[in-house]
């Protein structure tokens, strides 16, 4: 390591300056931002990645959830450099689209039929445009918290506060992005998540207006708290009982299982947006379901489709073959191991908090983990909406562990990949004791 993070005189910092210049807010992810400057790395294999200045950090992370085999995995990069020589892309279609499609449709009940896209946020978006074509309804219910892409529509209550999220029984509406078109407020219902009679109400109230309930079976922004059976069920009968579809977004949760969550929990949905680990590392979105809803896709008859859809990149070969390559390598003893991981990170942090006499609290489940610096009981958003000196506490914390070799989120959102070894979650742990003795001095 040639200096711990951050040195002024570091090559992270020089190039976060020289970003600065032609990059608004200097890169094009606010999620990479952290305080002074960016880390920006140079390679990762593994569990582990390496920054431009040479310092080693144990990736908790994973770009988000979405590596999940671990970094530069060989199986992958032989995939992608097999098909690198055929071409990357083409005004064509491509066998390994239709293998991906049937892995997958093969996995999950519920997927008839399967649609490739980009980006989590274009599943998002075309799942909704899905429901509203199939239902001939505009309006949408969504949970008050919960992270759907950059969508306005499925950005609704994201960022609410204190300030304007409004009752407990009836959130309010509001919008996430400045500008957002004013429709937004009337198109979008807001619920809290578990709330089983909030939810009932509002989709009674909306009726024979409502598309669909968009739904995160684990929402990381509301806490990553387990979702409660009665929940579930609350928003299948009262859906199917006015005509609208339940849709999943399964973004991330998709790594709980080889068939997702909703193989644990029993969703039943009619749509499900996918994208991260499907991909291999590589952008990609896709749209599942029911058949009959999944026809709005298709252009009958030679006529144009219900929802058309299209995109340069869409179902590129080097996505396909990566994320097939992915797929594959994912079976069921993978996804027990990283099981495993996750409950021996879970359990050692539950310890690591009783030794240091912390009233902290850790969720998630799987490969997921969220770190809470309070013991709130959390089933919704406001539960896990973290004050401003929970919010600074969270970030000093974030800060310690990169000192420690440790790249972990903001905000308290951990994932492991599969590459991740005893090791390291022993590094992990160690990482997090220094952290909390080091406050403990500050």
């Amino acid at each position: 390591m040639s200096g711990s993070y951050p040195e002024s005189s570091s090559k992270s910092a020089e190039l976060y300056e020289r970003a600065r210049r032609v990059i608004p807010d200097g890169a094009s992810r606010s999620t990479v931002l952290i305080k002074p400057h960016p880390v920006y790395v140079a390679e990762g294999e593994g569990a582990w990645v390496m920054d431009v200045d040479g310092n080693r950090y144990l990736d908790c992370n994973n770009n988000f959830t979405s590596i999940i085999l671990g970094h530069a995995d060989p199986q992958v990069e032989r995939a992608v450099q097999a098909q690198m020589k055929k071409g990357t892309a083409f005004s064509f279609a491509t066998e390994l689209e239709i293998e991906l499609a049937e892995l997958l449709c093969a996995r999950t009940p519920s997927f008839e039929k399967i649609r490739f896209c980009n980006s989590g946020t274009e599943a998002v978006m075309g799942m909704i445009k899905a429901a509203r074509a199939f239902t001939s309804r505009a309006k949408i219910i969504k949970v008050e918290g919960s992270y759907h892409g950059t969508y306005d529509h499925a950005e609704a209550s994201l960022g609410s506060d204190p300030s304007n999220w409004g009752s407990v029984a009836r959130p309010e509406t509001v919008p996430y992005a400045l500008g957002a078109p004013k429709s937004l407020t009337e198109e979008v219902r807001v619920i809290s998540f578990n709330d089983v009679e909030g939810a009932r109400k509002a989709i009674a109230e909306v009726g024979d207006e409502l598309a669909a309930v968009l739904v995160d079976p684990m929402p990381s922004r509301v806490g990553m708290p387990q979702v409660e059976q009665e929940f579930i069920f609350a928003l299948r009968e009262a859906t199917r009982s006015v005509g609208a579809l339940l849709i999943l977004d399964e973004v991330i949760t998709y790594r709980l299982a080889s068939g997702g969550a909703q193989t644990i929990y029993p969703f039943d949905p009619d749509l499900t947006a996918l994208a991260k680990i499907i991909g291999g590392g590589f952008p990609v979105g896709a749209i599942a379901g029911r058949e009959e809803v999944m026809n709005v896709f298709t252009a009958m008859q030679g006529d144009r489709a219900a929802v058309p859809s299209g995109g340069t990149y869409t179902a590129n070969p080097i996505t396909m073959a990566a994320g097939l390559a992915c797929m594959k390598e994912l079976q069921k003893g993978a996804f027990s191991r990283l099981e495993i991981v996750g409950q021996m990170i879970r359990s050692g942090l539950r310890e690591l908090f009783d030794s240091s006499g912390l009233d902290w609290q850790v969720t998630g489940a799987g490969s997921l983990f969220r770190i809470h610096p309070h013991s709130r009981p959390i089933r919704s958003y406001r539960d896990a909406m973290h004050s401003s000196d929970e919010s600074q506490l969270m970030l000093d914390f974030q800060q310690l562990l990169l000192e420690r070799e440790v790249y972990f989120s903001g905000y308290g959102m951990g994932c492991l990949n599969l590459a991740t070894s005893d090791l390291d979650v022993k590094h992990f742990l160690t990482s997090v004791n220094g952290t909390f003795k080091a406050m403990v001095d500050r």
